[in-house]
């Protein structure tokens, strides 16, 4: 038995011993004289696959400095009013802040469903688009492949009507005649 391990030749490898060890870099390394594979790069994104990497990154970044900056906006909305309510006669400090986030949150469910919104919008263009792809290119690949899916049915049925049932009656006529002529001579001989 001869094996090719890496650069390392093994002549009659017996069942019981064990092969040298083999290091990962000689498994890595074709063997000596051989071609090194050949490794290809990665694919390049498309146009269209950049464009939409650099809208989503520039999304991102735009819905991050907003969260941001209404966050830095409640803080120092809370504080002015904490400050304001401390040093007038007002409502208590507590109850101003409490008002001031109350106020806050009902704008942060308007601004959410203001973003919910624009999403179901995307999401409805993006279905619609959809339909028009298994519109204008599925629906004519599959009609193309019922279309050959006819005629091979048709080659079939014409196959089948032309050169096998005329050859099948012809082996039957055949088969018929030899029996025949068998069945004669068979006669023929037991006559003499």
């Amino acid at each position: 038995m001869l094996e090719v391990c890496g650069s390392k030749r093994l002549d009659n490898l017996d069942m019981d011993t064990q092969p040298d060890a083999v290091s990962a870099t000689e498994l890595r390394s074709p063997p000596k004289g051989a071609a090194p594979a050949v490794v290809e790069p990665p694919a390049e994104p498309s146009p269209a696959e950049l464009r939409a990497r650099r809208l989503l990154i520039t999304g991102l970044v735009v819905a991050g400095l907003l969260l941001l900056g209404l966050v830095a906006l409640l803080v120092f909305l809370s504080l002015d009013a904490y400050q304001a309510a401390y040093t007038g006669a007002g409502p208590s400090p507590g109850a101003v802040v409490v008002q001031l986030l109350r106020d806050a949150a009902i704008i942060f469910v308007a601004f959410e469903t203001l973003l919910i919104g624009i999403l179901l919008i995307i999401l409805i263009l993006q279905v619609q688009s959809l339909v028009v792809l298994l519109r204008d290119e599925i629906k004519p690949m599959l009609e193309a492949a019922n279309e050959t899916l006819a005629t091979v049915r048709g080659t079939t049925r014409f196959v089948s009507h032309n050169v096998v049932s005329p050859v099948m009656k012809w082996s039957g006529y055949l088969a018929g005649l030899r029996r025949i002529v068998r069945e004669i001579s068979g006669l023929r001989e037991g006559e003499e």
